[in-house]
């Protein structure tokens, strides 16, 4: 047997009535967030403009230094070590290659050896090899 709160409860679930949801806010860049990030974007592409343009700068400095540097290449080389940018220098001064390495060859050592120790330079030029 239904009890009466039964009853009356049953008379009020049949009386509900769902209510229509509102809508979902829409997800977007308004026009100012637009705005910005462009504003952004083009003050990240000019700063990076300006260092590109000041590495090229320092990059083209430092090579005319060098290049001023090497035009004695025989002061250059009695105060500094071989290496590959010096050798490719000499090598577009000079007027062959064999003069070039003749040159390099016949050069004194300017770094002095620590007494005691010896160049490998110089071990090795004393060493006989039978081919």
């Amino acid at each position: 047997m239904p009890t009466l709160g039964d009853e009356r409860f049953e008379v009020y679930l049949k009386q509900f009535r769902p209510l229509v949801p509102e809508p979902l806010p829409t997800v977007g860049l308004g026009h100012q967030a637009r705005r910005t990030f462009v504003l952004w974007a083009w003050i990240t592409a000019a700063a990076a403009i300006l260092v590109i343009g000041g590495l090229t700068l320092h990059i083209r400095s430092n090579r005319a230094r060098i290049i001023e540097r090497v035009g004695n290449s025989e002061r250059f080389m009695d105060d500094r070590p071989l290496t590959i940018r010096t050798a490719n220098v000499l090598l577009a001064k000079a007027p062959s290659f064999k003069a070039m390495v003749d040159d390099m060859a016949f050069r004194s050592q300017t770094i002095p050896v620590p007494k005691g120790k010896r160049s490998a330079i110089a071990v090795l030029g004393k060493e006989k090899i039978k081919l």
